[in-house]
């Protein structure tokens, strides 16, 4: 499709300003610089979003009860304005992003529509698997009648509707194509990427400035992030280094106790073990800058944007082999893949790097060109583009 006067709308109901800088908001930002006329559309006020008006078209609606309700405020807007609609982008494979996108085609038979699931085949957890929904692994709840006539109804009417579905790794790609059929043919790979290429970023650093940092960023304590783990390894990896550990982010409620009881047992470590909280996103590139190791050790994730950013200020990565950037490890050699809930592989793989600077310097810069072309969100939104234009052509 040719980007002249065609249109790009993205529907992300609970969109927040921060959201830009995240796919949300990157996926129609940078389908406009390729000359779409991108929209977004979500639930608020025009004064919520003072960031993302910078750079982007978004269509507010009033978040009321009744736009709320079933999502009829965005359903009104996609009966009154489907048919001015190229390409539909929803997140997510849930009850609401298919009936935007069933309702949409209804509308626009000639319209084309992309999901874009932040999921990994990892996760255990599957909206679209029936009986039971997993909460996390070993947890579970039962489904009701509701739940499952809806489920009966997305898989057997709303899902055909789906043009081009996307995950962030080729495995994840591989693993889901074989156990789900509407998958056949129309799954794709597309990552996420960085927004350092955008004003007010932190400039590239100098490797040689770093100083002796291990980071970590995200939702410190949750089951997923295992911030646990990370902060078991790092007792061994201090005894036998002078590096520090960085976290930043939010800390779960429940995680604070853990904390507490973890500083009382490791007085030594109260030094070197610094929680930042959450940061804004100069001061998190400028973490990066310092740091020399980034270090995941979660028991699943999805391509997380705090990958590509970190590897953009040349940071080599630690994570384990249930995220989505374990592929792109093991291709370009831009850090170490380690076995999830191991604090002593964890802290054997940091100890590693962190004795051997030649090699964690070589992973450090290939990590910034990995992020900087493949993960560079121009080039991954240029490949979506193309892969939209493949399937359009063959209607033809």
């Amino acid at each position: 499709m040719k980007a002249r006067n065609s249109t790009f709308c993205t529907i992300f109901p609970g969109y927040k300003d921060f959201h830009f800088y995240k796919d949300p908001g990157q996926v129609p930002y940078r389908f406009s610089k390729l000359g779409y006329t991108s929209t977004l559309v979500c639930y608020g006020n025009l004064y919520d979003f003072p960031e993302t008006e910078k750079y982007l078209k978004i269509t507010c609606i009033k978040d009321r009860y009744l736009s709320r309700k079933f999502n009829a405020g965005i359903i009104y807007y996609l009966l009154c304005n489907s048919r001015k609609i190229d390409i539909l982008n929803t997140f997510h494979l849930t009850w609401s992003s298919l009936l935007f996108v069933f309702i949409y085609k209804v509308i626009n038979r000639k319209g084309f529509s992309y999901i874009k699931l932040d999921n990994c085949a990892f996760s255990g957890i599957y909206p679209w698997e029936i009986e039971v929904e997993k909460q996390r692994p070993g947890h579970m709840r039962n489904v009701g009648f509701k739940s499952k006539v809806k489920s009966f109804i997305a898989r057997n009417l709303f899902i055909k509707t789906a043009d081009l579905w996307s995950v962030e790794d080729e495995d994840s790609k591989d693993l889901l194509e074989s156990k789900y059929s509407f998958f056949k043919g129309n799954l794709i790979t597309v990552y996420n990427g960085h927004t350092s290429d955008l004003p007010g970023s932190v400039g590239i650093c100098n490797i040689a400035d770093k100083e002796d940092i291990i980071t970590t960023a995200g939702r410190l304590g949750t089951f997923q992030k295992g911030t646990d783990v990370m902060l078991d390894a790092f007792k061994k990896v201090a005894a036998r280094s002078k590096y520090d550990l960085h976290l930043a982010g939010p800390v779960e409620p429940s995680f604070q106790s853990y904390i507490e009881k973890y500083r009382q047992a490791n007085p030594s470590l109260n030094s070197r073990v610094f929680f930042q909280g959450p940061l804004g996103r100069e001061e998190l590139q400028r973490l990066y800058c310092r740091s020399k190791l980034f270090c995941m050790p979660s028991r699943y994730e999805g391509m997380a944007i705090v990958f590509p950013e970190a590897m953009y200020y040349m940071n080599a990565v630690i994570t384990t082999g249930n995220v989505s950037l374990k592929p792109l490890i093991d291709k370009f050699g831009i850090g170490l893949v380690v076995e999830k809930d191991n604090p002593e592989d964890l802290a054997e793989a940091l100890l590693k790097l962190i004795n051997e600077k030649e090699e964690r310097e070589q992973m450090a810069r290939r990590a910034h060109e990995i992020s900087s072309t493949i993960l560079n969100w121009n080039n991954i939104i240029k490949t979506l583009q193309t892969e939209i234009d493949i399937r359009l052509s063959q209607r033809n």
